[in-house]
């Protein structure tokens, strides 16, 4: 089996700028390509690799890896930007919202409507989650919340406990708002947040995910992707495009201080 090291020298050797996130003495057993995206100046590329951890244990996991790619003087164009979904809900005018219940209602039209459109449909709602879809029998569970605070994770491990009793062949995602200063919770709070919990929700396959809040049919993934191909799809492409959206904001923000 190769190490980390040895992948990442190969990426290098063939003018992939990329590394895979873990220790370089790691021993990866299998790894596959299951999306490669063109990037101005670079490549995207989704990976599923199988690795020995440090402990010995055998794991199966998906990365999404950006970076430069050597391939001469060629100009990369970026390209116009693509159909995501095959209907779209209607922008709205300003980042912040009247009330809490406007803002939930609006997480939960965004997620529902993104779901639908990639094939789910509603059905009764399950106990702990704000929203359940099913397609082809695999469900998603949504629990939205406005702010990534303590009582956000306490959501998070509802999901968790859900997840031990409806199994892994379900999704099962925590709903935001992108931006939650307009809801009283400072972005360098909401961003220290993730940094961390990230790994525990990682490690228990919870989805947190950020529905612009000026754009409902742009919803960012901050964490794991699902496993799902179109919605894996959607995501991988929403990705990429936010740290655009945060720089734009941010730089909104200064301009009104």
């Amino acid at each position: 089996m190769l190490t980390v090291a040895g992948i990442n020298r190969t990426f290098q050797e063939k003018g992939l700028l990329i590394s895979l996130p873990l220790p370089p003495e790691w021993q990866v057993k299998k790894m596959d390509v299951l999306e490669r995206k063109s990037l101005p100046g670079g490549v995207g590329v989704l990976l599923n690799v199988t690795y020995v951890d440090g402990s010995g244990h055998q794991k199966a996991e998906l990365f999404y890896c950006e970076g430069e790619l050597k391939t001469g003087p060629k100009k990369v164009t970026p390209k116009i930007e693509r159909q995501i979904k095959e209907r779209y809900l209607p922008r709205r005018e300003q980042m912040g919202f009247a009330s809490e219940t406007e803002a939930l209602d609006y997480l939960r039209t965004a997620m529902a409507h993104l779901l639908e459109d990639k094939g789910y449909r509603p059905t009764p709602s399950h106990e702990g989650a704000d929203l359940y879809m099913e397609k082809e029998g695999q469900g998603f569970y949504a629990v939205v919340v406005l702010r990534l605070d303590d009582a956000a994770l306490e959501k998070a491990r509802t999901l968790v406990e859900l997840r031990g009793k409806h199994g892994p062949d379900h999704e099962y995602a925590l709903v935001a708002p992108a931006f939650q200063e307009p809801l009283g919770l400072p972005l360098r709070q909401q961003e220290g947040w993730m940094a961390r919990n990230q790994e525990y929700l990682s490690g228990h396959r919870i989805g947190v995910y950020g529905v612009d809040n000026l754009d409902p049919n742009r919803i960012f993934p901050f964490t794991i992707y699902p496993k799902p191909r179109e919605l894996m799809r959607y995501f991988l492409y929403t990705a990429q495009s936010w740290h655009m959206a945060r720089s734009r904001y941010v730089e909104s923000r200064q301009r009104g201080a």
